[in-house]
């Protein structure tokens, strides 16, 4: 019995050795998403000032493209049918789209569903790290629709491969330019007009003015 009683002890010690010597595998947080306060109101957090910025309704001279500038704009904090706009300096005109976060992987995954000239001239997937090749840029939510993001978004991705048109009017669904795509899924899904000036093009600018959304995170 002595003898069954040492094994056993000593298989005992082992196997503790053993798992104390185990790495222990990080296990990573759950995401905070984004929500309103109970009383219905918009966390300060998640409502950061925003200056209005300046925006017509004449032809655009230049969309979209690659950008040539530098922000800091970070990602961790956007939820699926959240949209990022861009912009060069002074503000002129811009690039936006509409973020899947189920397809956020890291930075340089295409999650943000767009319209570009740039390099394919249709709607498809870009990556997060590209809109920071601008001056300045947002991340935009829509806090009274905010559980209509996955819809939006796959109402989005049904565009994929339909051309770019920066001349389209906005009642065309089969032509797109940037902003144009992220408008038209949260007007189609939900009602809600982010368009902040009503004209006929719907710039980046005018998603970030529009009273429906919040600005909750900014780069620089």
């Amino acid at each position: 019995m002595r003898h069954m009683t040492s094994r056993f002890a000593a298989v005992l010690a082992a196997a503790m050795l053993i798992t104390s010597a185990a790495p222990v595998l990080a296990v990573a947080a759950p995401k905070a998403h984004k929500r309103l306060d109970p009383d219905g109101s918009v966390p300060k957090k998640w409502d950061l000032p925003t200056p209005v910025i300046p925006s017509d309704d004449t032809t655009p001279t230049d969309a979209g493209g690659i950008g040539d500038g530098h922000n800091n704009l970070s990602f961790a904090a956007f939820d699926t049918g959240d949209i990022v706009c861009a912009f060069p300096g002074g503000f002129l005109v811009g690039h936006a789209g509409i973020f899947n976060d189920a397809l956020h992987i890291s930075d340089f995954s295409p999650c943000v569903w767009s319209a570009n000239k740039t390099p394919y001239n249709d709607v498809r997937r870009e990556t997060p790290a590209s809109y920071r090749n601008y001056d300045y840029a947002f991340g935009i939510w829509v806090p009274s629709k905010a559980s209509y993001g996955t819809s939006v978004v796959s109402w989005c991705a049904a565009q994929a491969g339909e051309p770019y048109d920066i001349n389209s009017s906005k009642t065309d669904f089969s032509h797109w330019y940037c902003s144009k795509l992220p408008w038209a899924g949260w007007k189609v899904r939900t009602g809600v007009d982010l368009d902040a000036d009503g004209g006929y093009w719907v710039k980046p600018a005018d998603l970030v003015n529009d009273s429906e959304t919040s600005t909750f995170a900014y780069g620089q």
